[in-house]
């Protein structure tokens, strides 16, 4: 399966840099600013954009390796905002991430929410692990590493400035991910996983009193190395605060349900293979608690399938429906997700139109 990164028509033009260029003069307060080259598009992410440029004529924050990351027009600028307060709080803690120069608020760019940041150096630990297979090893303990002490920053601080920014709590909250489901059974035409949805919330595990930052997104291609170390940590739309075993699950079910869709010629077992590895890894560090792993790898597969059945359902309402390009689309992926379903929960979930089994 190949994913397509997200058109970019309209965003290579003229108007487009002109206008980029009128915001990034009006934030540096000089009209000499100018690009000291094109912007190049970079690869990478399911809905976002992302251009990585350098300014001439500038002499702040801005005199940088700089990105620009195009949101999209529905519910972007609600995702700027929140990956703005996590980046630049992290990066205060001295946690590897780029630093939100220009936060786009309410500004948009060829009516796109953006934010501006540091363009971070180096190359992801995906792109490490595929050019030297024997790497995997070292990049499963860098990663396994990295999560962890992301896992052990404070989060008070976070959710105060969550907070006065304006960001609702469902939006940084598992909460948020309760009330959508929530949501998608309330439509004539998906009543029918309304089981799935009653066990997430009968079993419910009770809330810590000290939440973990949780990435939302934690893997290889989203870590970046340089000369050996992590120099950032990138994309963090989908960051929360929730338990650390949240976050771990959410590196194994992308191994386990995505991979082998996004990487098909892998051999079998690899993905698997991976995150116990991972697993194994990140546990000699941080204890983790083995009941709400399983509630969370229940919960990370039931959101990704109802997703998913909402994608695929005539009828359905479509503001429910994922506008994003999702990694788990692929139907081996689908019927992955429907066995996890069964394991954690003992539900046999209805696949989706389209899906059939094997």
């Amino acid at each position: 399966m190949t994913l397509k990164n997200p058109d970019a028509s309209g965003f290579d033009t003229p108007e487009f840099l002109d206008e980029m260029l009128a915001h990034l003069r009006a934030e540096s307060g000089m009209d000499t600013t100018a690009f000291a080259d094109n912007p190049v598009r970079l690869l990478g992410g399911f809905d976002t954009l992302i251009f990585a440029f350098n300014l001439a004529g500038v002499t702040n924050e801005l005199a940088g390796p700089l990105v620009i990351r195009l949101f999209s027009e529905t519910g972007g600028a609600g995702q700027a905002r929140k990956e703005t307060v996590f980046q630049n709080a992290m990066a205060d803690a001295g946690y590897p991430v780029p630093r939100v120069v220009i936060p786009g608020g309410e500004r948009k760019i060829g009516g796109r929410p953006f934010n501006v940041m540091e363009r971070v150096q180096g190359h992801s630990l995906m792109e490490e692990m595929m050019g030297d297979p024997e790497a995997t090893a070292r990049v499963i303990d860098q990663l396994a590493h990295t999560q962890s002490e992301l896992h052990t920053a404070p989060s008070s601080g976070v959710a105060d400035s969550l907070r006065e920014s304006g960001i609702a709590a469902e939006e940084f909250r598992i909460v948020g991910q309760l009330r959508y489901v929530q949501r998608c059974i309330a439509d004539p035409a998906l009543t029918h996983l309304e089981p799935i949805v009653a066990w997430l919330i009968e079993n419910r595990p009770d809330e810590r009193d000290e939440l973990s930052i949780c990435h939302g997104d934690f893997h290889p291609g989203n870590v970046m190395v340089d000369g050996g170390r992590v120099s950032g940590v990138l994309d963090w739309p989908g960051a929360l605060l929730a338990d650390a075993e949240y976050d771990v699950v959410i590196t194994l079910v992308l191994m386990t349900v995505a991979g082998p869709s996004l990487v098909p010629d892998a051999p079998p077992g690899v993905f698997d293979a991976f995150a116990a590895a991972h697993l194994d890894s990140y546990s000699r560090r941080r204890t983790l608690d083995a009941e709400r792993l399983r509630y969370y790898r229940a919960q990370r597969a039931i959101r990704a399938f109802i997703r998913e059945t909402a994608a695929r359902t005539p009828g359905v309402d479509p503001e429910l429906a994922p506008r994003d390009q999702y990694p788990w689309s692929e139907e081996g992926a689908t019927r992955r997700l429907v066995s996890v379903i069964k394991e954690t929960t003992g539900i046999d979930a209805q696949l989706p139109p389209g899906v059939e089994p094997e």
